[in-house]
């Protein structure tokens, strides 16, 4: 009898534990400031920061080359984190966000500027999504691609080839 309820209790536990697990929210919610901080935190690493909404439908074809890219960098010291962009009082977005980013499976920090949208694309020097910052392991901005210019769009391409320079395998630009 003994044997059968310490099954059920682990049993119990084990599903528990899932669903405690399918409930955690991919997204952490993120001032400016603590944006900076957490920024900060993967140094000395290069970082990627894919900045994406669940409005820009450019954003969400990239992200799962992101993703891919993410995988084959990582052993190569390249962390690539996502800022979400989308209305942080928007419930419906943000759970648009979170269903996309359980679906793409991206083994990266997730995050949502926790700030006015207006104001948060002000303190990124944005003005519009896509847009993809690289930092270099020294901390320093070393790349910023954008959608600013609708006559110079970047692609994956583009990416690859400022991280492969970063790492110093100078590939040229595609």
């Amino acid at each position: 009898m003994a044997i059968t309820l310490a099954r059920r209790i682990a049993f119990v536990s084990l599903v528990a534990s899932m669903l405690a697990a399918a409930d955690t929210d991919p997204l952490q919610r993120v001032n400016f400031d603590t944006w900076k901080s957490r920024l900060a935190s993967y140094r000395p690493e290069i970082v990627v920061v894919d900045m994406w909404a669940t409005w820009c439908s450019s954003c969400l074809t990239r992200f799962p080359k992101m993703v891919d890219m993410s995988r084959r960098y990582a052993p190569q010291g390249v962390q690539f984190v996502s800022l979400s962009l989308d209305d942080r009082d928007d419930a419906r977005s943000l759970a648009a966000a979170r269903t996309f980013l359980r679906k793409q499976q991206a083994p990266f920090d997730h995050y949502l500027m926790d700030e006015r949208m207006d104001i948060a694309f002000d303190k990124l020097k944005l003005l519009g999504i896509p847009a993809v910052v690289i930092y270099g392991s020294d901390g320093a901005e070393a790349v910023r691609l954008t959608g600013d210019n609708p006559n110079d769009q970047f692609d994956e391409r583009d990416v690859e080839a400022a991280i492969e320079r970063l790492l110093g395998n100078l590939r040229p630009a595609a």
